[in-house]
């Protein structure tokens, strides 16, 4: 026997009649639950923290309550097209819109997904892709559509320009006359991004600095689906609204995936840039490179140059940025198995309860460093980050020495260098604590780097995405580790 069905049955199938519409009772059960999720969400404050452990048991309660909603929510679904098949009306609505792409075709990496292949050598700054901003969908194309009344006077919308064009494009994409339907239908139907990961995958993550935010990701989303859909069946102009019979928190989830892995920052005349999608432009995968895209004020389009010599036959590749991975695997669901951006996330911070509180701060301020905060250990031979560095300093001065280095921004710069001469006590104190730290970092983690390495061997799919994150993570530890104890036996 199969589960039983929540919608009402269509004849002739859901492609060709419209959304899938929910039995009344069912409706009301499944806005039972996402009251739930609202209210559980809407618990957590920045005014009352949670240990890593209450996240965690939040986060599964909040994974149990979704898992239901899914299901709930399984006939409605939005509809798929097959990405190979919808190249060619990609390419046609591409030059429809005075989009070029020179020298570049669309192609299937496999499992790598789609991307962009030379068709001819390219030079070092040639003019490949060029798009203008008609052509894109953007904070100012979604006040101008049906959203326009909404963020004009919703908090959410008004503050989050990536959460507005996520309701934008999904609202698009169900829209039969959408001038973007081409593009939409080529994007990916889903992706990789923690956002999709079940509880499982989750664990694999432990140890790992990326775990936390991780959980707080899939608890931002689940509130703002819970949020959104208290808002479409309560506002009366939300019945009009295109993704009303299409929002789901599969399709939340999609949309929000779809802007986290492709949105980029466009400029706005007489304002402060825009978030935006850049059709064509956002096809070409990463490779650490040099970064080779500008946008024409004059001609007001984005215009991508080729990073370097690209032979026929080649993938054209642009380059994201300096992102350690801990970003790329969050935001964008891949990691850089070489990325010399790479960093490792050590949060610190001065306690309250310290006798020289306000004088560490002090000196921490005329260094721009916070009091409590995210510092860095960086590949490399020197894997102490200049502001990891100079807080631990100051973390560890006294009275003493916190009086010598006062009241003298200028000298207190010295203090970001490794050569700096803080006193033997302070330095043997500042290597001291971070080997520590370091040390206890490595042993948070449930295995070790060579099991990993070996591990990575067989593993594939997200799998092997996790486990590729773990070894650079574990890298620059052990980096880290041997540089600090050959500091502590001087």
């Amino acid at each position: 026997m199969g589960k039983k069905s929540h919608a009402k049955s269509k004849k002739g199938g859901h492609k060709g009649s419209g959304p899938v519409k929910l039995l009344p009772q069912t409706r009301t059960e499944l806005s039972a639950l996402v009251e739930e999720v609202f209210k559980l969400c809407a618990k957590v404050t920045p005014a009352i923290p949670l240990s890593a452990a209450q996240e965690w048991e939040e986060y599964l309660e909040i994974y149990r309550l979704i898992e239901k909603i899914i299901e709930i929510e399984k006939d409605i679904v939005l509809p798929k097209y097959s990405r190979k098949e919808q190249v060619q009306p990609f390419m046609m609505w591409l030059k429809e819109n005075n989009i070029r792409m020179t020298g570049v075709e669309v192609t299937d990496y496999g499992d790598a997904g789609f991307g962009l292949r030379a068709t001819e050598d390219l030079k070092q700054g040639q003019e490949v892709i060029c798009v203008p901003q008609s052509a894109m969908l953007t904070e100012e194309t979604a006040k101008k559509s049906y959203l326009g009344s909404l963020m004009e006077r919703d908090p959410i919308l008004q503050h989050m320009s990536n959460v507005s064009l996520a309701l934008h494009v999904l609202g698009e994409y169900v829209n039969p006359s959408s001038p973007w339907l081409p593009y939409l239908r080529f994007l990916p139907s889903t992706y990789s991004t923690t956002l999709y990961f079940t509880p499982q995958q989750m664990q694999m993550l432990k140890g790992s600095p990326v775990l936390g935010d991780a959980v707080k990701q899939f608890r931002n989303i689940a509130r703002q689906y819970s949020y959104f859909y208290r808002i479409l069946y309560s506002a009366p102009e939300a019945r009009s609204w295109p993704i009303r019979d299409y929002f789901t928190f599969e399709s939340y989830r999609w949309a929000v995936s779809t802007i986290m892995t492709r949105q980029n920052r466009i400029p706005v005349k007489d304002s402060a840039r825009q978030t935006a999608l850049i059709p064509a432009w956002d096809m070409a995968n990463h490779k650490e490179g040099m970064y080779s895209t500008d946008f024409d004020d004059e001609k007001m389009q984005s215009v991508c140059m080729a990073q370097c010599d690209v032979k026929a036959g080649e993938e054209f590749t642009i380059y994201y940025g300096q992102r350690p991975n801990y970003d790329l695997f969050l935001y964008n669901g891949f990691v850089e198995k070489d990325n010399t951006s790479d960093s490792l996330a050590i949060k610190l911070g001065v306690s309250k309860n310290d006798p020289l509180h306000d004088e560490k701060v002090a000196l921490l301020s005329s260094l721009s460093l916070p009091s409590s905060g995210t510092f860095m250990l960086i590949p490399g031979p020197h894997p102490v980050s200049p502001g990891l560095l100079a807080f631990t300093r100051i973390f560890c001065m006294d009275k003493e020495s916190l009086e010598k280095w006062k009241g003298d921004g200028s000298k207190a710069k010295d203090l970001l260098h490794v050569d700096c001469d803080v006193g033997t006590s302070v330095q043997d104190k500042t290597w001291a604590f971070l080997h520590t730290r370091v040390t206890l970092l490595l042993r948070a983690y449930p295995s070790t780097l060579e099991a990993d390495m070996e591990s990575l061997k067989t593993a594939t799919g997200l799998e092997a995405m996790i486990k590729q994150l773990l070894i650079c993570e574990k890298r620059i530890l052990k980096d880290a580790e041997t540089y600090l104890s050959a500091r502590i036996s001087k």
